[in-house]
């Protein structure tokens, strides 16, 4: 795995980084559109707060998404800037997995700016969006393996899950700084019961993939992809302590308005959000450099290698 990073060029990295903040700016996106539907205890502020995050966040995923063309191009040119404006190269990248999950996602994000429409109609498409947003994940990568349908339907359902505990970050730690400890409290306890299910369905859909894409192997771990998803896995442990923590003991406090429980929780939330963060980062490497062992996409990658320049790392990614 360190080799692996160490070895990196500077458009490896690049697209690491554009991909690292594409990740968190999508699923805020589509994860303040879940929130906004299914917690009933957000307060008007906190909903009216939440619709402009999501307005943001999508603004910034479609910017973050558009860059991952060019970012793209200068890789198959050898790591050029002619060939990030390149419009045959473009052209080629537009055409590939990519730019079908990249022109799909843009549809999506556009979609979740309805959510600024305070009828009925803006937000039923804004969830529309939402879910357009979060199925181009499984329109490239690992969901290109067979059997594509289940892994794109699992890949899809595990992006959604994501999002809406993403999402639910802000307005919970809005609500324990600006809300009275009652409506805080009630606002996080409605968010544990749903993120149950979130979370359950997080950790099974994400089993069965691994286990689908010959990943889920003891042997797996000598590679850099397991090596990578062995941290990634360390991470998501820390970040369900946490809820674990939010759930049975921060969240009663703040619901018995115990002093200092909303400003305990909000530092608790941080620390969540930055273990989701080093998560982020770490799929955006782990899916740049590496592929699951015995993915069909890293065979289909050989067909993207760069076409000028030395040769690069030439597994596809997986989002």
């Amino acid at each position: 795995m360190l080799a692996a990073l160490t070895s990196a060029d500077a458009v490896t990295w690049l697209s690491i980084a554009v991909k690292a903040l594409a990740y968190p700016a999508t699923l805020s996106a589509i994860g303040s559109v879940l929130v906004l539907v299914a917690l009933r205890e957000l307060s008007e502020d906190g909903r009216a707060a939440l619709r402009r995050t999501a307005v943001l966040s999508a603004l910034a995923a479609a910017v973050f998404t558009a860059l991952r063309l060019p970012v793209r191009a200068s890789f198959l040119m050898g790591g050029t800037l002619d060939g990030a404006t390149d419009p045959m190269i473009l052209g080629m990248v537009a055409d590939s997995p990519l730019g079908t999950s990249a022109a799909l996602r843009l549809v999506g994000l556009a979609l979740i700016l309805a959510v600024l429409w305070r009828a009925r109609t803006g937000l039923v498409l804004a969830l529309m969006g939402a879910c357009i947003a979060a199925a181009s994940f499984a329109l490239r990568g690992h969901a290109l393996s067979e059997p594509q349908m289940i892994l794109g339907v699992l890949i899809t359902l595990h992006i959604l899950c994501l999002a809406f505990w993403v999402g639910a970050f802000a307005p919970l730690a809005r609500a324990a700084r600006l809300d009275a400890p009652a409506q805080a409290g009630a606002l996080a306890h409605e968010f544990g019961r749903r993120a149950l299910w979130a979370v359950g369905l997080v950790v099974l859909a994400g089993a069965i993939t691994l286990g689908l894409l010959g990943a889920a192997t003891p042997s797996a771990v000598s590679s850099p992809y397991g090596q990578m998803f062995a941290v990634k896995l360390v991470l998501f442990v820390g970040v369900l302590a946490l809820a674990a923590v939010n759930k049975l003991t921060l969240t009663p406090a703040l619901r018995a308005s115990n002093p200092g429980a909303g400003a305990r929780l909000c530092r608790s939330i941080r620390v969540e959000a930055g273990l989701v963060a080093g998560i982020l980062v770490t799929t955006a490497a782990l899916t740049t450099l590496s592929a699951p062992p015995g993915n069909s996409d890293s065979a289909q990658a050989t067909l993207f290698a760069p076409l000028n320049g030395p040769a690069h790392q030439t597994f596809g990614d997986a989002s």
